[in-house]
């Protein structure tokens, strides 16, 4: 048998082994498993409207040519409906005209036809085809199209995604494969999965975002636009929402909750772990676009009596929750800043010299009210790629990462870049 689309099949007439019609093929029923779905039954619509489930073993031929029919192995009196299977779903119910995630490509692409090809004397999914070339077939003018195409001299191109690269936004089939829904997706760079989020409804990207992992959630909803990061976590199921903003750094969830109508940031604060909360909560009391409002108080401080030895030991133990380890604070018990250092001196240092014999006591700081415009000058001046953010009588409050300015400095250059464009 060869290659053959969806469309191709569906509504097209089905002979018994004696040549008799029978009625006409309307939907292939697929195990979403492995790599390729392999079909196992179709839906045969008989004369009177009756619907009948056979199994695809029954098919002994499928021609070529579209204006021929199905031939089966049996005539029709022995022919039985069967049952489905809770796995088995309609593949042209849940998949044709739906939107599907091309991981290779990492974007969203609308199925417009599905592509099968004969194994091992079944049928298999092979891939999708999401081009103009797809939706011709729909509407019966895939050879006219052609044809004029072949006329201008440029053919009509294919757009087949493979199977193996996709992955289905919550349908039938995606619910189907639970224990493997969006493991493609979730290899992607969190980066790259913001970017297909943006090309998904409010309620798509909700059911998405659920079956991903905490950490995995996390990260991407940090790297979407702020307008998209709202209607993300607003969608959620209030304790799945919770959990991933507990996953953030305290500042990006703080600047994701702000977003929010207050009543949804009250629920959500209250959903939280209460120590997390806190944090969030002490962070909302500044201005987005100050010191405050960009801090993170998750850092790395030490007492100056610590030795180099046990700073490293204890950076292997704690640090994982810190934002950066590249720069590390000494503060006294009352956590006034005292000094810094670079992760780098900290590794070259003597594993036997306290860390107040290797800080820089002149430390470049800010408080939380400063602006963010001079937040940006302190750190391209010096170079910093954090700046601590102190209290008034010289408390470390918290840390500005360079990341945490640019996301917000960028968009403004660019805005006016923009602007200028047109002028």
């Amino acid at each position: 048998m060869p290659s053959l689309s969806f469309t191709q099949l569906r509504h097209r007439p089905v002979h018994d082994s004696e040549g008799t019609e029978i009625g006409r093929l309307e939907d292939l029923f697929v195990l979403p498993l492995g790599t390729r779905p392999q079909v196992t039954k179709f839906s045969l619509r008989r004369p009177d409207r009756e619907e009948w489930i056979l199994p695809w073993a029954s098919v002994v031929e499928v021609p070529e040519t579209t204006d021929r029919p199905v031939r089966l192995r049996s005539p029709l009196a022995g022919l039985s409906p069967v049952a489905l299977r809770a796995e088995e779903v309609p593949l042209g119910k849940t998949v044709l005209d739906k939107k599907v995630v091309d991981t290779a490509r990492k974007k969203v692409v609308r199925v417009n036809d599905i592509e099968l090809a004969e194994f091992e004397g079944g049928l298999q999914v092979t891939g999708i085809e999401g081009g103009l070339r797809g939706i011709l077939r729909h509407l019966r003018s895939e050879g006219f199209a052609e044809r004029l195409a072949a006329l201008f001299g440029k053919p009509l191109p294919h757009d087949v995604v493979p199977w193996e690269v996709l992955d289905p936004i919550e349908t039938e089939l995606s619910r189907a494969k639970r224990h493997a829904v969006y493991t493609k997706l979730a290899k992607l760079h969190p980066a790259d999965i913001a970017d297909i989020m943006e090309e998904l409804t409010p309620g798509e990207r909700a059911a998405v975002l659920a079956t991903l992992d905490e950490a995995t959630a996390a990260e991407t909803i940090t790297e979407a636009q702020p307008e998209v990061q709202a209607s993300m976590v607003q969608m959620m199921e209030p304790e799945k929402a919770a959990d991933i903003l507990e996953e953030m750094e305290p500042d990006e969830a703080a600047d994701i909750l702000s977003d929010l109508p207050e009543a949804k940031a009250e629920e959500l604060l209250e959903t939280m772990e209460p120590a997390e909360a806190q944090e969030v909560e002490e962070l909302l009391e500044h201005e987005e676009d100050t010191a405050g409002g960009l801090m993170t108080t998750e850092h790395v401080a030490f007492s100056p009596t610590l030795t180099a030895g046990e700073a490293i030991k204890r950076i292997r133990e704690e640090a994982k929750d810190a934002e950066t380890i590249y720069y590390l604070y000494v503060t006294d018990p009352q956590e006034h800043l005292l000094g810094v250092f670079s992760l780098r001196e900290l590794i070259l240092a003597d594993p036997g010299h306290r860390v107040e014999q290797i800080m820089h006591a002149e430390v470049v700081s800010v408080r939380p009210d400063t602006a963010l415009r001079e937040v940006a000058e302190l750190q391209t001046k010096y170079n910093l790629l954090a700046l601590p953010v102190v209290g008034g009588e010289g408390e470390l409050l918290g840390i500005i990462t360079v990341d945490d300015v640019l996301n917000l400095i960028l968009p403004m250059i660019w805005k006016k870049r923009a602007v200028r464009k047109f002028i």
